[in-house]
């Protein structure tokens, strides 16, 4: 009587354990199961940004210069430029004041020729620099108001222009930013001194006939500027 009874619960007992294995292996992840998640996390996870070469960034600062040449060479001269500097650019202005002379500006003899102001408006490159270091090409224009005397009578004229050009330069940095900068340029009057026809201008008893400033303003002789770039 007491196995016949005790019969049933062993049949029990044996049916909730194969029950309970079952549900333990459905409930267990099983490896396609574990690499099924993963790639699902990996498609959901963000992509990892793109990374490129940084962009450069170029200095800001300013430079100012005098032009040695021009307080050198040249009488009762004054001469300097200035203006920011980005990197390999720079931007600004010029001025020079001088007393020419016939070795360099052509002046008649009997006349006395003065540049009373040269306000110049200039751009410049540093040809594959990174700095206002080096080669650089500079577009210009020149407003310039020429004071011409005669010498005999006393009689004066202002003649006025407009010239725009190119310079070639090079800066040498000689100490942290103090610099020396060779130069030349030559510029085309857009506005000529004597007239769109270039005739002689009669001042006093004398006719005025400059020939090196007809169509070009010239420094092919090299001048040579002293600055601070910071």
């Amino acid at each position: 009587m007491n196995d016949a009874a005790s019969q049933p619960h062993f049949r029990f007992i044996h049916l909730a354990l194969k029950a309970t294995t079952l549900t333990a292996a459905l409930l267990a992840p099983g490896p396609a199961l574990a690499q099924s998640a993963s790639v699902a996390a990996e498609a959901t996870s963000p992509a990892p940004a793109a990374t490129g070469p940084a962009p450069t960034k170029y200095h800001l600062g300013a430079h100012a210069e005098l032009d040695l040449g021009t307080l050198i060479a040249l009488k009762q001269g004054a001469a300097f430029a200035g203006g920011v500097v980005w990197g390999p650019f720079r931007a600004g202005m010029s001025y020079a004041t001088f007393l020419s002379n016939k070795s360099f500006g052509g002046t008649p003899d009997g006349f006395t020729m003065r540049a009373n102001y040269i306000v110049g408006f200039n751009a410049s490159y540093f040809v594959g620099k990174s700095t206002d270091e080096g080669f650089y090409v500079q577009p210009q224009l020149h407003i310039k108001q020429q004071g011409v005397t005669n010498n005999a009578t006393g009689d004066h004229k202002d003649l006025n222009s407009v010239a725009v050009g190119l310079e070639l330069g090079y800066v040498w940095k000689i100490y942290k930013g103090m610099y020396v900068a060779p130069r030349i340029g030559a510029l085309y009057y857009a506005k000529k001194p004597q007239g769109s026809g270039n005739h002689p201008v009669p001042i006093g008893d004398r006719a005025y006939d400059n020939s090196r400033h007809h169509d070009f303003d010239t420094y092919l002789i090299p001048t040579l500027s002293l600055g601070y770039s910071w």
